[in-house]
């Protein structure tokens, strides 16, 4: 590639740079040796300074520039080649990266490389172009790509999403992108526990809370959705609440030991409806006390969120496919209750 706008230097001509400057840097740690108390800052300097050695007599001499602490990528050249510098004192070509936003970029920055030491076992050094050597993303405070050296051409995380690098990190809903592929991947019991950056601003406690320590407006408001996302509580399988439990700590930030007691303990007890008294599991009795919040939260709840946790496309009256849904799994539950009276139970 050409960039004839600005300049006529090509990308083969960064790479020979890369090259010259990982043949100098084996070079002097062959000779000195590796510095004793290495880490990513100074392997860093040590990289700049090899560069604008390299770079004497060439195009890019007096174009070499470091960006600062928090910039990315760490050296730039030319304004259009960027590297990204990582080390690890391993013995595998894998890291965590930069963060999937990269809000940090410096403008202009065209084409970025992956410049890599590796210093256990021996010192060794590979350089590759920066997306093609992103596998997957992980979170630390934010969701930041993870790094292999050796990864296959084509099983780059963009590869996996369809998409381009250059598309994807211009992409005003990236973040959207990579929540909607992971949770193509989830398992039954497993929730994503970060949040995107399209969805209203909040912060998240570093602090994780038991649900009882929650305040009491807080703890109604996540039983009121556990009713409404996850119908399969009315059900009898072992698992019912895994992901309501997952959803505490998504949503909530908070974990229970015993969240199945927050619905279900006290065993069978007398639900009045009307002039009818009916023998029913706990987890009605509270519903039907919660009845009139539960089907405000259903008219408000966003129709997406509710197409997640559903698994299904929502209609204009999604109080009928809740019912639908709470309706099939306690007659499968409760097999000695009428079906009448289950749907007296859900009657809104």
């Amino acid at each position: 590639m050409i960039y004839v706008n600005k300049t006529k230097i090509s990308e083969s001509d960064f790479v020979i740079l890369l090259e010259k400057t990982k043949e100098i840097i084996y070079h002097d740690f062959k000779k000195k040796g590796v510095p004793k108390e290495i880490n990513g800052v100074n392997f860093e300097g040590v990289v700049f300074n090899t560069m604008i050695e390299a770079s004497l007599g060439t195009d890019f001499e007096g174009y070499i520039e470091q960006t600062g602490l928090h910039a990315f990528p760490d050296i730039i050249a030319r304004k259009f080649f960027g590297l990204e510098v990582k080390m690890t004192i391993g013995d595998k070509w894998v890291s965590t990266g930069n963060s999937v936003l990269e809000t940090t970029r410096i403008e202009d920055v065209q084409t970025i490389y992956m410049f890599f030491g590796k210093f256990g076992s021996g010192f060794e050094v590979k350089y590759r172009k920066y997306q093609e050597c992103l596998y997957e993303v992980g979170v630390t405070h934010s969701p930041r790509y993870k790094i292999d050296m050796d990864l296959p051409s084509g099983k780059s995380i963009f590869d996996k999403i369809g998409i381009e690098y250059n598309i994807f990190r211009n992409d005003e809903n990236s973040i959207k992108r990579l929540k909607d592929y992971y949770r193509k991947q989830l398992k039954d019991g497993e929730e994503l526990w970060w949040i995107d950056s399209t969805s209203e601003e909040k912060s998240v406690s570093p602090v994780i809370k038991s649900l009882k320590l929650l305040d009491e407006k807080t703890k109604e408001n996540f039983i009121n959705e556990v009713y409404v996302l996850f119908p399969e509580i009315f059900g009898n399988s072992s698992v019912k609440f895994e992901r309501a439990a997952a959803y505490l700590i998504t949503g909530y930030n908070a974990v229970s030991s015993n969240l199945r007691d927050s619905f279900t303990a006290g065993g069978k007890v007398d639900l009045k409806i009307n002039s009818k008294t009916l023998k029913v599991p706990q987890i009605f009795k509270r519903f039907s006390m919660r009845a009139t919040e539960i089907k405000m939260l259903l008219n408000s709840i966003p129709r997406e969120k509710l197409a997640y946790y559903w698994g299904i496309e929502v209609s204009s009256d999604p109080i009928m496919q809740w019912k639908t849904k709470a309706i099939e799994y306690t007659q499968k539950a409760n097999p000695d209750l009428h079906h009448s009276d289950i749907e007296l139970i859900f009657e809104m």
